[in-house]
């Protein structure tokens, strides 16, 4: 598990980022592979697959099951554990209000 100042930049930097927004939002109702995720998505394979296993080690996505394809081969299915998000700007202050689960995480982050 990272340090807490190392928690709090990944959690930035992923929250930041629109291939990790998209994949939250496209798993939270219903769990997905992650080959689903990328063509649905359009997000590269392997972007996808980066993006998933910081998700997961930040635990705001699960792995929740597994499913076999048509052709016969077994797919990890995940399912995002974030369902409220906020971030608001106090001065030099940006703090996150994540809603994980049915627990609440916040980060408050000193930009200066």
């Amino acid at each position: 598990m990272p340090k807490i100042n190392d928690q709090r930049s990944l959690i930035m930097k992923a929250l930041s980022d629109p291939y990790v927004l998209k994949i939250l939002a496209y798993s939270y109702y219903s769990p997905k592979s992650i080959p689903e995720m990328s063509l649905k998505l359009d997000i590269p394979i392997a972007s996808c697959y980066r993006k998933v296993k910081l998700l997961e080690k930040l635990g705001l996505i699960e792995k929740v099951g597994t499913k076999l394809t048509i052709e016969g081969k077994r797919v990890a299915l995940y399912r995002s554990k974030l369902s409220q998000m906020a971030i608001e700007m106090r001065g030099s202050r940006v703090i996150i209000r994540l809603k994980v689960d049915e627990s609440i995480v916040k980060y408050d982050l000193n930009l200066i």
